[in-house]
């Protein structure tokens, strides 16, 4: 994994710190420094402009996260219904045969012919198979010489009925095709009579049979072969997988992208309900947000790995970075410039935020003048040290254990820092968040979003996001680390079968 200072990639969703920061707060922290500061005009004559050299303390490099990809477990139920569709369309619905010299010795010539048509096919579910059957109705001619006291010439036709049933047990395969198990095919002939003069009706079920069998059998066999070679499913799960492959924006204003490259698939062997063919789809995706739009590698994986069913849920991991140099051209956009106060004038003039061991250091340059006694000012740094941490309970961002470097050369900013440390930790004590919340709710909204956007035109995929958490906060040397899990369930739904 690359460190760091080598790469600001990470896996999932940075944080625009816009949403982030409560500036408000920060700017009260400033403000009751410079007040402290303006205070110390009055107790000195003689200034020094010497400031303290910034503090240091080594921030080690962050430690590579445990690998652990973001996962979705997506049931996918496909209606029987939507299977008998596709078998009607497949399935001939005309059958015809004949024989010759089958209906016995009286006949010295004798050929029978039969055209036969299907009822629509009825597709039925039960526990572990699917039940496939069908009518044929029809009419079964015969025609030829009989021996009786002389031969006769004769030609007569009569109607056929039968009932055509088999059994479809269909199961996933590792090369992403559906094997359908097709049982043989029953076959009830249940009505076959010829009338033929002088001899009454003739039988001829036994006689239709096998021809109707051979073609029975061919059909299933070519029926067998249609589904075992379709890549309908494949080709559904290559178009999700596509979906999946590529950045897409963060938000409107933000120059971040965030780009997902799928890894992984796994799959839960079918199961036949009543009225559905049910399965799961696994999905393992490696995340990570980019300062630029990239269109990543995701070769489709050639082996569907099989597993146990598992409950349909996914669980996104998140590592964002909050950069320094960021935090502070958002801070120097809220408070540089700025004058606060009325008798005391305190202008910030830089801030500048530094790691400093597991804490951070805000460097704070500012400008104090008292305007009720014209031309007295002074100029200098004071460094506040905080440490960042995460509540877990209330997912936010505190600052504490906030304390001043007051070892400084300038008797003013000494006395200033001395006298606001009490100030400071009274601020404290009444926290500084930095609310989540509205981004946390964005990446809520984006995660369905981008669940709908699975969709197809055959099959649609609807999820809910039951939350969005902070897990983890590290200070880098060159960034924050935040670590966001989303969970929640997702679904899809085939509606056709091309």
């Amino acid at each position: 994994m690359k460190s760091p200072k080598e790469t600001k990639i990470f896996k999932f969703a940075e944080i625009p710190l816009p949403y982030i920061f409560n500036m408000g707060r920060i700017i009260l922290v400033i403000f009751v420094l410079g007040v402290i500061l303006a205070a110390g005009v009055f107790l000195s004559e003689n200034v020094s402009r010497h400031d303290a050299e910034r503090p240091t303390h080594k921030t080690p490099a962050l430690e590579p996260l445990p690998e652990h990809l973001s996962k979705a477990t997506i049931p996918v139920s496909v209606p029987i219904a939507a299977i008998g569709e596709a078998l009607e369309r497949k399935t001939p619905k005309q059958e015809s045969g004949s024989r010759k010299n089958s209906l016995g010795r009286s006949f010295a010539q004798s050929e029978l012919n039969w055209n036969l048509s299907r009822s629509r096919l009825q597709v039925l579910g039960r526990s572990g198979a699917l039940d496939i059957a069908t009518e044929l109705s029809g009419e079964a001619r015969a025609t030829g010489t009989i021996q009786l006291a002389r031969k006769v010439d004769f030609s007569t036709s009569g109607d056929v009925l039968a009932n055509v049933s088999l059994t479809a047990s269909p199961t996933l395969e590792t090369n992403w095709r559906v094997s359908p198990n097709l049982s043989e095919v029953k076959i009830d002939i249940q009505k076959a009579d010829i009338p033929i003069k002088r001899i009454g009706n003739l039988d001829v079920r036994g006689d239709i049979l096998p021809g109707v069998r051979i073609t029975a059998d061919a059909l299933r066999t070519q029926l067998n072969q249609s589904v075992a070679r379709s890549d309908f499913f494949e080709q559904a799960a290559r178009k999700g997988w596509k979906r999946l492959c590529g950045s897409t924006p963060l938000g409107e204003d933000s120059d971040l992208w965030l780009e997902t490259r799928p890894v992984v698939a796994r799959a839960a062997q079918v199961r036949i309900a009543r009225k559905d063919i049910r399965a799961t789809i696994g999905i393992e995706v490696e995340t990570r947000i980019l300062t630029e739009h990239t269109q990543p590698e995701c070769p489709f994986p050639r082996t569907l790995l099989l597993e146990e069913p598992k409950p349909g849920s996914f669980e996104i991991i998140m590592p964002t970075i909050i950069d320094y140099e960021t935090l502070e051209r958002k801070l120097a956009e809220e408070v540089v410039g700025k004058s606060l106060g009325k008798n005391i004038s305190i202008a910030i003039k830089a801030i500048r935020v530094h790691p400093y061991g597991e804490k951070l250091l805000l460097e704070t340059e500012v400008a104090v003048e008292a305007k009720i006694l014209s031309g007295t000012e002074a100029k200098g740094t004071l460094y506040v040290v905080a440490e960042p941490e995460l509540d877990a309970e209330t997912q936010t961002i505190t600052l504490e254990n906030v304390a001043l470097d007051i070892d400084s050369q300038n008797m003013l900013l000494l006395m200033a820092g001395k006298a606001a440390e009490p100030l400071l930790l009274e601020a404290v004590s009444k926290r500084l968040p930095f609310d989540l919340e509205p981004k946390l709710e964005e990446l809520r909204d984006g995660t369905e979003d981008a669940i709908l956007a699975l969709s197809s035109e055959n099959i649609s995929v609807t999820g809910k996001v039951n939350r969005v958490r902070l897990t983890r906060l590290d200070v880098g040397p060159e960034h924050l680390r935040l670590v966001l899990t989303s969970e929640g369930r997702v679904r899809a739904r085939v509606q056709a079968i091309p």
